[in-house]
């Protein structure tokens, strides 16, 4: 019998460089992710706010398959300041029919829900201004709308 690895979930923000802003390269990125979650067992989703540039995106699949891509995703030019918002154990795949959706986000929806109000680079010794509050749970719930049914036109 063969068993599954324990699922796994990433959750990051980073701003896109100027290399990673256009619709053209967002297109590349897009069919990119989905060929290589088609391949590695991954799902999940990307959040982008055009306005002031920042990704969102929700990682979930095997832990060793995720650190391997999260790794490569840091060192990616099309975007900076790449750092974790939350990381851990999932019960179950918040978006398992999406090898990678993508939704154009509001800026505040982001910084609400994230608890992140960015000033060019994340929080920490460099940028002390920033405030990053730890609300995986409220984050998760907002992330996984995106995946909820859209109820019946009437």
């Amino acid at each position: 019998m063969l068993v599954s690895p324990p699922l796994y979930q990433i959750i990051y923000h980073s701003l896109a460089t100027e290399a990673g802003r256009s619709p053209d390269v967002l297109a590349g990125l897009l069919r990119q992710a989905r060929a290589h979650n088609q391949d590695h067992r991954l799902t999940g989703l990307l959040l982008y706010a055009a306005d002031t540039h920042e990704f969102v995106q929700v990682l979930e699949g095997p832990r060793d398959e995720l650190d391997t891509l999260y790794q490569r995703i840091t060192r990616d030019p099309r975007h900076k300041h790449a750092f974790v918002l939350h990381e851990g154990p999932a019960a179950g795949r918040m978006f398992p029919d999406w090898r990678m959706g993508f939704v154009p986000a509001a800026t505040q929806d982001l910084r609400t829900t994230t608890g992140y109000l960015p000033l060019g680079q994340p929080p920490g010794r460099r940028n002390p201004f920033s405030l990053v509050v730890h609300v995986p749970e409220a984050l998760r719930r907002f992330l996984a709308s995106f995946a909820a049914p859209l109820p019946p036109a009437t």
